[in-house]
């Protein structure tokens, strides 16, 4: 009886431990094709790639390539849950299974890619320029040593404002936070991200007063992320970016959001066609 009662026991421990196994090592895209909702990490104060329009509306570059991944890999790009994230704290939620993905400006570099993985690249962004008034005497990027710059945390030029160029860095963690103080006057200029600061001067008061006063000094390819060895996942993360690309989503996009028309765009698409993607 005892006998009977310990194999009982031990089997059930066995399938418990193999229940437990098979959950804490889910395949990423059974996950989400389960759910039926594709979970994304997102800007959302963050012209263009994602923003909130004055009717509260989620638009901008990002999100329609979000939208679109959703509605390669569930069905529909109305299944999807948009989570606003910041610089600080986009990896550390992606890696805790809060989010699916990662379509947030992501830059990539060998930092970022021994605790996530990167999918194809999307963008080419202008790494970081410098806002500023239009009387500034600033002209290269040496004369901003010793000067307070504004800019955002988890900004991967940060850490080249203050260590060769010796600036002094006032980090906000949102955009709007980091516009408000340059115009409080806790910050001499903006450094920051191209496509944002050039969208920022299309506004009629901005553009009045400021000027880019130093273009970028280093271009940065943009790309999403997902958790490590989610093999499956990234593939079809992968095809719904190349398709999206094929398809024109992204140069349509550069369009509507006042980007330009730029050079790396308007070839991967035409690329991602010719593929067949």
């Amino acid at each position: 009886m005892i006998a009977k009662s310990c194999f009982k026991l031990s089997l059930l421990t066995i399938l418990s431990g193999l229940t437990f196994s098979a959950v804490a090592h889910a395949d990423q895209l059974d996950e989400v094709k389960a759910r039926g909702k594709l979970i994304v990490g997102i800007k959302n104060d963050y012209v263009p790639f994602g923003f909130l329009t004055k009717d509260d509306e989620l638009k901008g570059f990002e999100i329609d390539l979000a939208k679109y991944i959703a509605g390669k890999i569930v069905g529909s790009e109305n299944e999807i849950e948009l989570v606003p994230v910041v610089a600080s704290n986009r990896i550390e939620l992606l890696n805790a299974g809060r989010i699916d993905l990662i379509l947030a400006t992501l830059g990539v570099n060998a930092e970022r890619a021994k605790v996530i993985d990167f999918t194809e690249e999307y963008y080419n962004m202008a790494g970081i320029v410098l806002l500023a008034p239009k009387d500034t005497t600033i002209t290269k990027w040496e004369d901003v040593r010793g000067q307070k710059l504004c800019g955002m945390q988890g900004n991967l030029y940060n850490r080249t404002l203050t260590g060769t160029y010796g600036a002094q860095t006032v980090l906000l963690t949102g955009t709007a936070d980091m516009f408000k103080a340059f115009q409080n006057g806790r910050c001499s200029a903006v450094a920051f991200d191209g496509p944002i600061l050039q969208q920022k001067l299309s506004d009629p008061e901005w553009g009045e007063k400021y000027k880019i006063a130093l273009d970028t000094f280093n271009y940065i390819p943009i790309a999403g992320g997902v958790r490590k060895n989610e093999q499956r996942f990234l593939e079809e993360v992968n095809k719904a970016i190349l398709s999206a690309e094929a398809s024109g989503l992204l140069v349509d996009a550069e369009k509507a959001y006042n980007m330009g028309t730029s050079e790396y765009v308007t070839k991967r698409a035409a690329d991602a066609k010719a593929a067949g993607h």
